[in-house]
Order: structure tokens, then sequence, then C-alpha cells
């Protein structure tokens, strides 16, 4: 219950931020929805992630496990949550984000979707890469 209630505390926060495509910054809006699972440094270690059934993935290590490729549209349907592999994904513990966006803080789907873009840009810009 604890963590139910620090998971919409923190969704309830991301409403300061800015409506629009050119002012959302992923980095901003990562440590805002997701870190307080998934970590400030995204390894998974954030500190929410104790109280949750599953630990949260790493974030960083999208492109080592896809053969150094960054699968960026694959990362956006996840957030966005049209891609259902994710066994968390549109519990408490794992939010689609795309519908709390568009609910919640009332947003448009192009307004959505560039919110979700800033995301995944960050993330990809936070990959670790192969070794050669």
């Amino acid at each position: 219950m604890r963590a139910l209630l620090t998971v919409l505390a923190l969704l309830s926060a991301g409403t300061a931020f800015a409506q629009t495509p050119q002012t959302d910054d992923g980095r901003a809006l990562f440590l805002t929805y997701c870190a307080s699972c998934h970590g400030r440094d995204a390894h998974g270690g954030g500190p929410v992630a104790e109280a949750l059934r599953s630990r949260p993935p790493s974030l960083t290590e999208f492109a080592v496990k896809n053969r150094g490729v960054f699968p960026a549209e694959r990362i956006h349907r996840i957030i966005d949550g049209s891609d259902q592999s994710v066994r968390a994904h549109g519990s408490f513990e794992m939010p689609v984000w795309g519908d709390a966006f568009r609910k919640r803080e009332g947003l448009s789907d192009e307004l959505v979707r560039a919110r979700i873009e800033a995301i995944v840009r960050f993330l990809g810009s936070i990959q670790e890469r192969l070794a050669h």
C-alpha cells in the first residue's frame, strides 16, 4: 500500500511540466515519472523498487541486449502501453504512460507522443555500449 501511495504521489507531481513538445525534456520527464522505480541512474534501484513485486529492470541495457541497436520503436510502444509484453505493464507498478498522460493530464495524442519520444530519446542516450 505504501508503494502505491508513493507512486500516486509521484504521478501527481508530473503535472508541473510544460505541455508542449518543444519544452518537454526527456531527462526531466524520466526523473519525474520513471526514477522512483528505475532509479535516477536507470539501473532499477529507485526508492520504490524494494516495495514492488518485481524488481524494475535496468533501462540502460536495451542496446546491449539487442546486438548494439537501441530498439526505440519498441521502447516507445512499451511506455505508451501498446506493447503488452511487459509483465507488470498496466498495473500500478508500471503504469501505461500513454493513458496516464491522456487521461490524467488531458494531453492530446500529439503531446503524449512528444512526451514519450522525449523519454525514449533520453533512454537512448544512456545506453551501455557493446565492448569491442
